[in-house]
């Protein structure tokens, strides 16, 4: 079936969505596309059990502390964050901030590295800072696991049975790259295998492990992207401030780690969803908030990193600025993602899509997205015990030679006279697998924003207000 955006905007209009190519209402053919996809994943698999790939991620580095002569204490004074990371996004554009002529170079030296630590601080440093003293957040060190404990390298078969024992059914997972490659099996091996390796070389087992309590407190604090509600088909919706993007203001990699935790959280806790929505804001935008690294950056998550992940993509736009936007990342897009764009001026434009209640209350909607919330002691408490994250490990490893196994018979007998007894052993696995992932996962993820805001609940399980 070929997506569409007036089929998309139907959907919308009409509250029905098309579950045509989804999980549980495959055809006979895509089924037989799927199996034999899953043959080429578990071959791969078997003959790579034992490789390991080298770590070598940007997304690891770290800020260097470059503010040693500020006083904890000391604050700048501003009406808000977003206002006081602009001031320190012109600091770096090497604007000239106008001063009173008393000021001298001692004090204008001390209003930079307040202004770099706004920005460059990380969750652990803010809350230490805050605190007064070290607030162990997290263990202090990782390993990958307890079969892999090397951290310099990742093993290839843990690293796709992580992400697709992420979903609810691996199916939702691996489904997609089927999807974005025109039911290609061929091709969307290729695509997985490319991911697989990416995600292997970016250590995104770490940063899921560190959390936000690594990431740079400023764009937490600012809300560049949150998930703050649903859509009307009942679709997880993400709420991205465009404005608010300034990585002038810091380093590259800061702002690239922020968005790779961000789409990795939401794999985890939409668990049983296939799509999530996403409103970009672009009101009050300029071209600086959108620098071609970082959009190739943030394009390249979402067709090729996290494909077919979005059901639809909502631009607000108010300024002919975007044009220009659009010329830059238009050639990058793909078919697929092309046909979930929309384009909204107004208020009565974003509600076909997304009803008052759940729109964000900045933009006229009635939907009061709650404040960030920093880490809280203890609350990562389990992530301390490695007696029980072994156990963990070991009940999950089970699970996953037992939906490996299920799913190479179900390969083979795709066509058999038992199938639907294959089809339901294997769903059976797929269950088991998902509880024992969700069970590992408070072991190796540290808890985030959501969960303070009770959007998740203790089982990592998605809980948003109708």
């Amino acid at each position: 079936m070929t997506i569409t955006q007036a089929s998309v905007i139907q959907e919308y209009k009409t509250r029905t969505h098309n579950t045509d190519e989804s999980p549980g209402y495959f055809t006979t053919d895509e089924l037989q596309k799927l199996a034999s996809l899953w043959s080429l994943i578990i071959e791969y698999l078997s003959a790579n059990k034992d490789k390991h790939i080298a770590v070598n991620s940007e997304l690891l580095e770290r800020v260097k502390n470059t503010w040693p002569d500020v006083h904890e204490n000391e604050t700048i004074d501003a009406q808000d964050d977003e206002q006081v990371t602009r001031r320190a996004w012109k600091f770096t554009k090497g604007e000239t901030i106008r001063k009173p002529s008393f000021l001298n170079r001692k004090h204008i030296d001390c209003e930079r590295q307040l202004l770099e630590r706004h920005v460059c601080e990380t969750t652990q440093e803010y809350v230490d800072r805050v605190s007064g003293h070290h607030v162990p957040l997290l263990p202090d060190t990782y390993f990958p696991s307890f079969k892999h404990p090397s951290n310099s390298t990742r093993n290839l078969r843990d690293v796709f049975w992580a992400i697709a024992s992420a979903k609810q059914h691996p199916d939702i997972w691996v489904h997609r790259y089927l999807r974005a490659n025109g039911w290609d099996a061929s091709k969307a091996f290729l695509c997985i295998q490319s991911v697989i390796e990416w995600r292997a070389t970016q250590a995104l087992d770490q940063i899921n492990w560190e959390g936000e309590v690594r990431l740079g407190f400023d764009e937490q604090r600012l809300g560049v992207l949150q998930l703050v509600g649903h859509d009307r088909l009942g679709f997880p919706l993400t709420y991205l401030r465009v404005r608010r993007i300034m990585p002038r203001a810091n380093q590259a990699f800061v702002l690239k780690r922020y968005l790779v935790h961000q789409f990795e959280t939401l794999q985890y806790i939409t668990r049983s969803h296939s799509r999530i929505t996403m409103l970009c804001d672009f009101t009050g935008f300029s071209m600086d908030n959108t620098p071609f690294n970082i959009v190739h950056f943030l394009v390249t998550l979402g067709t090729k990193h996290y494909a077919e992940s979005t059901s639809i993509l909502i631009l607000l736009v108010d300024s002919w600025l975007f044009t220009n936007f659009w010329s830059l990342i238009r050639p990058f897009l793909d078919a697929s993602l092309s046909a979930r764009i929309v384009f909204a001026k107004t208020m009565h434009d974003v509600l076909v899509f997304i009803d008052e209640s759940q729109v964000p209350a900045e933009l006229g909607g009635l939907n009061k997205i709650g404040e960030v919330k920093v880490p809280e002691v203890n609350e990562n408490c389990k992530m301390f015990d490695e007696t029980r994250r072994e156990q963990a490990e070991i009940e999950w490893r089970e699970k996953v030679d037992e939906f490996e196994e299920a799913t190479r018979v179900w390969c083979t007998r795709f066509n058999g006279d038992e199938s639907d007894r294959f089809a339901n052993v294997r769903d059976n696995a797929a269950r088991d697998l998902d509880c024992a992932e969700r069970h590992l996962g408070q072991f190796t993820r540290a808890r985030t924003t959501y969960e303070r805001l009770n959007m998740v609940d203790s089982n990592g399980q998605l809980q948003l207000p109708q």
